[in-house]
């Protein structure tokens, strides 16, 4: 089973049970030029924003899209977008995706957990609608015994109104490239229930990349996930705008159930 139209930041996955973005002289810029927006940065990588694989043997296939830790009384949550995970209208389940948080270069240095359960708003997986592409996924060690949050710490979530013009990093898995990047910048409102996050150089991917308060230019923290590049098409339908549902009431009651199933 693939998912249909979501093709912007993410190649087709299986899906998973669902509960409920010479030579001439120089001149000087004109006084009104556009700023010159920031761009992401290949780096390598933090521990607590990983890649989701498509993973049916346990081996890592390609990374499709990006997830990152999220603090639950279980210590097992992570956070992505939901049309990562879930096919709107499907109702069918696969257990084949692992988590690697720190993922880089082939290397997996804390481990890898797979995919247990995905929690999205009925929202999304009756109607696909995206102010509620949002999932919060549970997770069970492959390697070892440590629940994700006891090996590599967790993000906070933030929900509830944002000031305006809120500074943030967000990091994520280009498809195929092996090493993360990272973009800071500020969000946007994008109508009443999205978020928009301008940074060239965030592709296919990146969707599920969180969007970080409180952390360094690189997303070191821990910090607050406050967004999600997910939502109005599917993520950006270009690699330099990307977006995010607004995480209120809706996307807190998803993860209060996320956490309530454990």
């Amino acid at each position: 089973m693939t998912l249909p139209s979501l093709t912007r930041r993410l190649r087709p996955v299986a899906v998973v049970a669902c509960l409920l973005g010479a030579g001439a002289a120089a001149t000087a810029a004109p006084s009104d030029a556009v700023p010159r927006l920031p761009r992401s940065t290949v780096f390598d990588g933090t521990p607590r924003v990983g890649a989701l694989f498509d993973s049916p043997d346990g081996s890592l296939n390609g990374e499709f899209c990006t997830a990152a830790v999220v603090d639950s009384p279980g210590r097992d949550l992570v956070l992505t977008a939901a049309h990562c995970t879930v096919a709107p209208g499907s109702g069918k389940a696969d257990s084949d995706l692992m988590f690697v948080p720190g993922y880089v270069s082939g290397r997996t240095p804390y481990g890898r957990w797979r995919v247990r359960r995905a929690v999205v708003d009925s929202r999304w997986s009756r109607d696909g609608d995206p102010d509620y592409d949002v999932a919060f996924l549970t997770t069970v060690p492959l390697d070892g015994t440590d629940r994700v949050q006891d090996a590599v710490g967790a993000e906070h979530v933030g929900f509830g109104r944002l000031p305006s013009r809120t500074r943030v990093v967000s990091v994520g898995y280009p498809w195929h490239t092996r090493r993360p990047v990272y973009c800071r910048n500020r969000l946007r409102r994008h109508g009443g229930s999205q978020l928009e996050f301008d940074c060239p150089g965030m592709p296919r991917g990146t969707s599920g990349s969180p969007l970080l308060t409180g952390v360094d230019a690189t997303g070191s923290g821990p910090g607050t996930a406050v967004g999600v590049i997910g939502g109005y098409q599917a993520g950006g339908a270009t690699d330099d705008i990307s977006y995010s549902p607004y995480f209120g009431p809706g996307i807190a009651a998803v993860y209060r159930a996320a956490t309530a199933q454990g």
